[in-house]
């Protein structure tokens, strides 16, 4: 066989072999058919170059050399060991070392001793026109919230069915505003009823129906699977534990699946009239940072438990705020000091250097209108902010 190298060689110098393979006509085949191929004198023949291709010498392969070891020889001694350690270098980049990170506080992990005793010297003040402002404007937490929502939906206001119906309206609230819970309890109302249930929502009915069920009842509320697990739960719970009516203490509410201490201790205000804490909210808490009513946190805003026990420990000599603050503040975070684009502009306290969460741009930009003789726009509110805007 001829190697493909030495081909190729002899190819280069060759007529008859080419490194473009090219494609003739039919016409052209034809016509060179019984044609005689001309030798050219400057020009090698076919034999020679095939001659020439099996002169070239083959490559000499060569001889294997095989080496023996002995494994003795492979053997480092000790001390040669040392040696090598002292003299092999370091070749590990040098990085700085990470500072350990602070866990972050939580109410789990505080101590009673960095919750304050004494509120801070701008609570009073902004608390007290807070209150004022409320008084003048109608948030929906007046309305439809958990301590209204069970009689606005089925008329009652007593009675064990009743209690049953103001816990379930407090699962519901949680991550859910109190217009969507609202709907949601309205229509487990009219499903139970128009399904033979005199009382409508209560214990025997929610036993009575199928998990599935009860979620598709309330899938518009935040964490509806959940949610609806915790409702089936907590019915088997009550019937099994306490015979259908729900406990006073506080530690044995909080024991049925997703009712926390918010939920525990708004219960016992609304169905019991037993004021023995303060139900902290998510508009309660971000308002507590806002304020600097609590100490600094790490990052965002504190943890409504955290913000519970600071409340509770600053107002031991104003237990009688305990009950009120709740829809105070919920209120006034629903309506005024929103989450986003708070209202500072229709806000007393703005002007008043009390706040430090004030919005200055805004204020600035609603006064070069004023004396422009420009109209703010008007933004849409959940709840009658009219008792607030200035008189036009």
């Amino acid at each position: 066989m001829i190697s493909r190298q030495i081909l190729k060689m002899t190819v280069s110098k060759s007529k008859y072999f080419s490194h473009r393979m090219t494609t003739r006509s039919m016409g052209k085949r034809s016509s060179e058919q019984g044609s005689e191929v001309k030798q050219e004198e400057n020009y090698e023949s076919f034999q020679e170059d095939i001659r020439r291709v099996e002169s070239v010498p083959k490559r000499r392969k060569l001889p294997r050399i095989e080496v023996k070891i002995d494994p003795d020889d492979l053997v480092i001694p000790k001390e040669d060991h040392r040696a090598i350690k002292k003299t092999k270098k370091k070749t590990t980049r040098k990085t700085k070392r990470k500072k350990a990170r602070k866990p972050r506080k939580s109410a789990a992990n505080q101590d009673d001793n960095d919750i304050p005793s004494q509120p801070p010297a701008n609570f009073w003040p902004m608390y007290n026109l807070i209150k004022k402002m409320r008084a003048k404007v109608k948030a929906p937490v007046d309305k439809i919230g958990c301590d209204h929502i069970s009689t606005a939906v089925s008329g009652l206001k007593e009675g064990p069915v009743w209690r049953f119906q103001v816990l379930i309206s407090l699962m519901l609230s949680a991550q859910t505003k109190d217009e969507v819970n609202y709907q949601a309890m309205k229509k487990l109302q009219d499903y139970f009823i128009s399904h033979g249930y005199k009382n409508g929502l209560s214990m025997e009915a929610i036993l009575d129906t199928d998990q599935a069920k009860l979620d598709e009842l309330i899938y518009k509320v935040g964490f509806h699977h959940r949610k609806a697990n915790f409702i089936k739960r907590t019915a088997e719970m009550l019937k099994e534990k306490y015979d259908g009516e729900i406990p006073k203490d506080v530690k044995k509410i909080m024991e049925f699946p997703g009712v926390g201490p918010k939920m525990g201790y708004l219960f016992l205000q609304i169905a019991w009239g037993i004021c023995s804490g303060i139900g902290v909210d998510t508009h309660m808490a971000r308002m507590a940072g806002w304020y600097h009513w609590v100490p600094k946190w790490q990052k965002g805003k504190p943890e409504p438990e955290y913000v519970r026990k600071c409340f509770e420990k600053m107002l031991a000599d104003h237990k009688e705020e305990w009950s009120v603050i709740n829809p105070t503040l919920v209120g006034f975070g629903q309506t005024i000091c929103l989450p986003t684009a708070p209202r500072c502009d229709i806000c007393t306290i703005s002007r008043t250097g009390l706040c430090p969460a004030v919005d200055k741009a805004l204020l600035r930009r609603v006064e070069m209108n004023r004396k422009s003789g420009v109209k703010s726009p008007q933004k849409k509110s959940r709840g009658d902010i009219s008792g607030l805007l200035p008189n036009e």
